[in-house]
């Protein structure tokens, strides 16, 4: 089946419709469907000749390229209520696992490019779809390694927008990769390949977790069970080494569970995705969860975690001592290692039963050292998500789905 991709995008000078029409053209040239489409604007502004988008366009669409300028570090105004408009479909889960990109500019080298790519992508985590970055950050698109051409931002797209509306030809050859790209997945994840609903899945899980923390290495028992309910074959795997310390307070392994193995690189090359666990310290994950991905993250090529789906769990002291930050911090390092970011979402009662966080299952410690029911059955449903992730993401997309033989399809086999 021939993957379905839309190209929305929000264009006062030109902009944004220009590398639009060159992300089109990639996910066309991979072999998708695709729409190119324009958000409604409360100014007067040039007539584009694409239709206009509505919920009903995200609905149709196994892939999206989302394309904004940047205003003050956030969307636009017109994009925001685009985003709004899809409210009812969320309510009614219709939006789980479309995969997602983003495209920006503006005026300044640093004025918001990378916190509006950001912002996109919590909107897309909320319905529960995944995110595609633009790769490993040595990677500059077309123009070559970071430093050059576009500028190697592992988010998405981001070009200068220049008062004419004009584009530089590097930015729209990027543009076209990343159309490319997010096809590419969208086949993998919405239509090639994809399993019979009662077969179980062949991927391979790998759960690392700061084991010292009692409540993270809970959840990340319960997370490699899910996996294993689906037919997933598990490495539940724990952090060493530096900065690992036991927590005060916290009792013994329970009902005398053997310690997981050491964790090693070599683990998250074997996996086809990789849920990662950790306490929180000061509003992101501990160190030595950020040490671990560090080092996964070469300076060239693409590493273990590049192509594959990817999320995370978290203990905080308090309900609302980072829950929220340290997961999104923990996606913004999962998109430089060229990762495809698969969150929650709102994609089954047991999230919103657990606190609702659809950035990723997390406990606060002030409720109990152990996680309470709900958080236990929320990590178990992340579980699964990730080894259904990881099921469709290894295959490779049906013979109509588009070209194969692509870089992008080699980094992802």
């Amino acid at each position: 089946m021939t993957p379905r991709v839309a190209v929305v995008y929000h264009s006062r000078r030109g902009t944004m419709r220009s590398l639009a029409e060159a992300a089109a053209a990639g996910a066309q040239a991979y072999g998708a469907q695709v729409r190119l489409l324009h958000v409604a604007d409360d100014e007067a502004g040039p007539a584009w000749p694409d239709e206009e988008a509505g919920p009903e366009d995200v609905l149709w669409a196994d892939g999206l390229v989302l394309a904004s300028p940047t205003y003050f570090g956030n969307v636009s105004a017109p994009f925001k209520r685009f985003l709004d408009g899809t409210t009812k479909l969320w309510c009614d889960g219709l939006l789980n696992d479309r995969v997602v990109t983003g495209m920006t500019a503006s005026t300044c080298l640093h004025g918001g490019r990378e916190a509006t790519l950001l912002a996109l992508y919590q909107s897309a985590h909320h319905w529960g779809a995944w995110t595609v970055g633009a790769g490993p950050a040595h990677r500059g698109g077309p123009a070559g390694p970071a430093g050059c051409g576009v500028g190697g931002n592992p988010y998405g797209l981001a070009v200068t927008a220049l008062r004419d509306g004009s584009v530089a030809e590097h930015d729209r050859a990027a543009a076209r990769e990343l159309g490319g790209r997010l096809a590419g997945v969208a086949a993998r994840a919405r239509s090639g390949g994809r399993p019979a609903p009662d077969a179980a899945v062949r991927s391979r899980v790998a759960v690392v977790h700061c084991a010292e923390d009692e409540t993270v290495r809970l959840l990340a028992q319960e997370c490699a069970a899910g996996a294993r309910e689906l037919g997933a074959e598990v490495r539940l795997r724990r952090l060493t080494g530096p900065g690992v310390r036991r927590e005060s307070g916290l009792p013994g392994r329970a009902g005398g569970a053997p310690a997981a193995a050491a964790v090693d690189p070599a683990d998250v090359a074997w996996a086809d995705s990789v849920v990662l666990g950790a306490p929180v310290r000061a509003g992101a994950v501990a160190a030595p969860l950020l040490g671990f991905l560090q080092s996964l993250e070469p300076p060239a090529g693409p590493g273990p975690l590049a192509g594959k789906p990817a999320g995370g769990f978290v203990s905080t002291a308090r309900p609302h001592a980072g829950s929220e930050s340290a997961l999104l911090s923990l996606h913004h390092v999962l998109h430089h290692c060229g990762a495809v970011v698969v969150p929650p979402g709102y994609t089954d009662p047991v999230v919103f039963e657990a606190g609702g966080n659809p950035y990723g299952t997390s406990h606060a410690r002030s409720a109990g050292v152990l996680p309470t029911v709900q958080a236990l059955a929320a990590a178990r449903h992340q579980g699964r998500r990730a080894a259904l992730a990881g099921d469709r993401l290894r295959r490779r997309p049906a013979p109509d789905a588009g070209v194969l033989d692509t870089p992008l399809e080699k980094e992802l086999t």
